[in-house]
């Protein structure tokens, strides 16, 4: 069997090179199902460091207009939602999922989150978002019941603010530097 070629390490001087369509179809996925936050962002370039990519990129959501935010947040699966058990997540969504054990919920878990999504979704219209390689179970339980009695307002800072958490992790995740 032939030795498999070795995987090409993606850096910050690697995306400050590429062709636009490369760097928008590399970053795409960063911002869940929202790949026009690299659109808005690769003209930006050269960047120094994955801080001052991230920086841009928030810098393009939060010059979004409310209706562009309110589609970020909406493009976000519920936690240990539909999407999480019909297996149609996102591969950075499955893996931050699983991380925080939201896959293998218990029968009582289920229905608990089942409630707290619905209830959330209802309210705010928009899932609840949060940065799960951050919080245990057992705090995410409780952010949830904590922030579901927000005002939407309080509640789309919120989860903008946890999106850009989310969304460095994933950068850093994904780029060497």
């Amino acid at each position: 069997m032939p030795p498999s070629a070795p995987a090409l390490t993606l850096t910050v001087a690697s995306l400050n090179h590429m062709d636009e369509d490369a760097f928008v179809t590399l970053l795409a996925g960063v911002f869940e199902h929202s790949p026009w936050v690299a659109e808005r962002s690769v003209n930006a370039r050269p960047f120094g460091s994955i801080a001052m990519l991230h920086a841009r990129m928030v810098l393009a959501v939060k010059n979004a207009s409310r209706d562009e935010q309110l589609r970020l947040l909406r493009a976000h699966p519920e936690l240990a939602g539909k999407e999480a058990q019909a297996g149609t997540l996102t591969d950075d969504s499955t893996r931050e999922q699983r991380g925080a054990g939201l896959i293998d919920l218990d029968a009582a878990e289920k229905a608990s989150i089942a409630r707290l999504n619905a209830g959330y979704r209802s309210k705010h219209g928009f899932p609840f978002i949060i940065a799960v390689r951050n919080y245990t179970r057992a705090q995410i339980f409780s952010e949830f019941a904590r922030r579901l009695d927000n005002d939407p307002e309080a509640e789309i800072a919120a989860c903008l603010e946890q999106v850009f958490n989310i969304t460095r992790l994933r950068l850093d995740a994904m780029i060497a530097d």
